[in-house]
């Protein structure tokens, strides 16, 4: 063999040996996990985060976020509290051989605790403070100030029980390795909205009655039957005599307080017949209502227009027409009725008006 062919044979597999040797003797190393206290720093990576290959090398950390140099072989980390970070460094050397390795920032668990969200509660009711991340075991202690209505003010997460007024509490979490951590929560009473049913009311059997209450935001009455149940104002017409019973809260719909009325009815066999309703289908008053009707089951009902044209006609009315003539809804007006109680007991008549 040629003697040139031979020396530039032995000078390329030598300058492989020799990189093939260098690349595998390449480590890089990310440095020891960090565990940090609230509101600390540190270096992350070793004192020699890379060592055999070819130098120079270059640095990458990914990613990049709280670090102050993505580049640099031992940038310092500034994590925002609550974050867990795994950062992976790569490095590549001159050969252009690539190695990585990972470390891990996270914060000692005294950096979970906290007092909690504020709240607002009703009187005679209770909060239990502390986030849920508050737990015993994890080297934390915890100490509440004021003590006052509190069941132990060294719980990870108290209850403060029928507090009478609103009140601020102070949470200082200590911890061997860290400096202790405070944070505040307040409780806010809400007073009971003073609810009132209204006075006593007496009415005649087939008679409507409107009641009237006052205190509260939002309203809920019982029992049914009630038209307008949500309202300060509903109608109620029983037949015998029924105590209804409100509920009431204040504006927020949070805290409630209650109060009924006495709707006295008297026996009686009149009808009551109602001169308007509006059949606009919203479930209240959308059908023409007599009261009493119920105790003349052979009645006979029949309406008419201005102009004398019969629009509607029934036997036996059991408060069921809806304004509406063979189909279609008749215009908002006044119409007139005459109305026989059956069983030979005579006629009445008079005007209804439907209005929009």
């Amino acid at each position: 063999m040629n003697k040139i062919i031979r020396h530039v044979l032995l000078v390329f597999v030598f300058t492989n040996l020799f990189f093939t040797f260098t690349s595998a003797q390449f480590v890089v190393n990310a440095g020891s996990d960090k565990v940090l206290c609230p509101g600390f720093t540190a270096l992350i990576g070793s004192p020699a985060p890379a060592s055999g290959g070819l130098a120079p090398y270059t640095y990458s950390w990914n990613p990049s976020t709280f670090l102050s140099s993505s580049t640099s072989p031992n940038p310092l980390c500034s994590p925002a509290s609550g974050n867990y970070i795994t950062y992976t460094l790569t490095v590549t050397d001159d050969t252009g051989a690539v190695k990585t390795d990972i470390v891990i920032v996270s914060f000692q668990y005294v950096d979970n605790v906290n007092a909690g969200n504020d709240t607002s509660i009703c009187e005679n009711s209770f909060a239990v403070l502390g986030a849920d991340l508050n737990i015993s075991g994890m080297g934390v202690n915890y100490s509440w100030l004021p003590t006052t209505f509190l069941d132990n003010n060294t719980l990870p997460r108290p209850t403060s029980l029928n507090p009478t007024y609103s009140i601020t509490y102070t949470l200082t979490a200590t911890s061997a390795a860290c400096p202790p951590k405070t944070d505040v929560v307040t409780v806010t009473i809400i007073p009971t909205p003073i609810i009132d049913a209204g006075l006593d009311v007496t009415i005649q059997e087939g008679e409507v009655a409107t009641l009237n209450a006052t205190g509260g935001f939002y309203y809920a009455w019982a029992p049914m039957p009630i038209s307008y149940q949500f309202t300060a104002n509903p109608d109620v017409e029983p037949l015998i005599t029924t105590t209804y019973y409100l509920y009431g809260t204040d504006n927020s719909n949070t805290c409630p307080n209650y109060d009924s009325v006495i709707v006295t009815v008297i026996p009686n066999d009149e009808l009551v017949f109602y001169n308007t309703f509006t059949p606009n289908n919203d479930g209240n008053n959308d059908t023409w209502y007599i009261g009493n009707v119920y105790k003349y089951p052979n009645n006979k009902l029949e309406i008419y227009n201005r102009n004398g044209k019969l629009v509607y006609k029934a036997s036996s009315y059991v408060n069921n027409w809806d304004g509406h003539a063979f189909g279609e809804r008749l215009p908002a007006g006044t119409y007139f009725w005459v109305f026989e109680l059956g069983d030979g007991k005579g006629k009445k008549h008079g005007d209804v008006t439907i209005i929009d």
